[in-house]
């Protein structure tokens, strides 16, 4: 009897994530499969400005046309969590033009439960045998921002990736903490590549906590359009088995906006007049050399960085993102201003082989004024930006709401790179 139950027990853990008929047989291993995270609960869905538009439901669209461009190798994988209580969170198989449901759960939840989050992950990677895996991350970011190691809740102010408003269980809105998305992935087999279709992913902090999840992580230190990735004509750059298929990645989504954003509705606007011309800052980022840049990091902080309560002056210097302050200022940017020749030649071989390709967008699209008004006061020379940010510490930011000299310490970069020793 009681081996009955265990078998039982262990039968429900292992399929608790799936519908799927135990007697179907197993997919045929593929070469790559791509999982597409998509967090909607929120405005991506739900657009307050054009309710009857939704960038979830365009992006699926965009995903069947991109569909057909694939092989029988190559599988994408959709997690769909959007709006609408008869609308539960379901995972579907796109390929061929056509949508197919796989898996749909009972009932809502947080899709940035980082536990929940897991277990898709996992459920795809068990009923989808690849040789390699891959992992989008669709929805709403605001890189390393965090407080405690926990779910983020908008009561505490917390931000990192996958915004769920629980609008569909009467919640409150919640994100996932970088540091748990990492742990999430932890002891999972190495992703290939994450690709951030989201804001303000690329920065030192949060690539340093996923160093050891993925080879690769590809996206932006700014913010990006509401429409996101052109999947339409990037599925099968997903899927490339170039040894640079990153460039092709980058190549593909910075030229879409940039000729996107030379025609109607953007023309249409002149509030986006400013866009012309420009397109979306985008990097990638070798995860294996990440423990290097970080030696070399604190290395060339000791040539120039001061004690408390003297500050670094970043006026004049490139950011990708501020609430309240300007934060996530151009790692390469700074370090060029103030680190001795020698030290930042240094410096920059490692930074070079970890950030191994940027595309330069000095303007991109932003809801924050903050940050449009400083775009003309920004360097002209586009060889100082490298398109990846970091947190560089100052007294005014204790006097922020969001308390950022202090969500630092959440992060294993902090003393990777030792804040601490310069009084921080």
């Amino acid at each position: 009897m009681n081996r009955l139950i265990i078998a039982i027990i262990v039968l429900f853990v292992s399929y608790s994530c799936s519908k799927k008929d135990d007697l179907e047989p197993a997919p045929a291993s593929a070469m790559h499969t791509v999982l597409v995270y998509m967090s909607g609960e929120n405005s991506l869905t739900n657009d307050y400005e054009n309710p009857n538009e939704s960038y979830l439901a365009d992006d699926l669209e965009e995903m069947k046309q991109g569909s057909y461009l694939l092989s029988k190798d190559q599988r994408l994988i959709a997690f769909i969590d959007s709006v609408g209580t008869n609308n539960t969170p379901h995972i579907v198989e796109i390929a061929n033009g056509k949508v197919t449901e796989v898996y749909r759960f009972d009932s809502d939840f947080y899709a940035s439960d980082p536990e929940i989050f897991r277990e898709i992950v996992k459920w795809t990677i068990d009923h989808y045998p690849s040789e390699n895996y891959s992992l989008v991350l669709w929805g709403h970011a605001t890189g390393w921002t965090v407080t405690n190691d926990t779910i983020a809740s908008a009561r505490k102010l917390n931000r990192a990736y996958g915004q769920d408003k629980g609008w569909d269980n009467s919640g409150s809105e919640k994100w996932m903490n970088i540091t748990q998305l990492a742990k999430a992935l932890e002891g999972l087999p190495k992703f290939k590549y994450i690709l951030a279709d989201c804001c303000c992913f690329m920065c030192v902090e949060s690539a340093y906590e996923l160093r050891n999840v993925a080879d690769y992580l590809i996206g932006s230190p700014a913010e990006i359009p509401g429409e996101g990735a052109p999947y339409h004509i990037l599925l099968p750059k997903l899927f490339s088995q170039s040894a640079t298929f990153y460039k092709e990645i980058c190549d593909t989504y910075y030229d879409f906006f940039m000729e996107a954003y030379q025609m109607p509705p953007y023309t249409d606007k002149s509030s986006n007049s400013y866009l012309i011309g420009y397109s979306v800052p985008l990097s990638a980022i070798d995860l294996s050399k990440m423990e290097d840049l970080a030696k070399a990091t604190n290395q060339v902080l000791k040539s120039f960085a001061t004690n408390n309560p003297e500050e670094l002056d970043l006026a004049y210097l490139p950011y990708y993102f501020g609430y309240d302050y300007p934060i996530m200022y151009d790692i390469k940017s700074v370090i060029q201003k103030y680190a001795p020749p020698t030290d930042y030649s240094q410096w920059l071989s490692a930074y070079n082989k970890a950030v191994v390709y940027s595309l330069v967008s000095r303007r991109w699209m932003t809801i924050y004024s903050l940050i449009r008004n400083r775009f003309k006061l920004f360097p002209t020379d586009e060889t100082t930006y490298g398109c990846i940010s970091m947190f560089f510490p100052q007294t005014k930011y204790d006097r922020s709401y969001f308390k950022y000299n202090a969500r630092i310490k959440n992060l294993q970069w902090y003393y990777a790179v030792d804040w601490s020793n310069y009084g921080w």
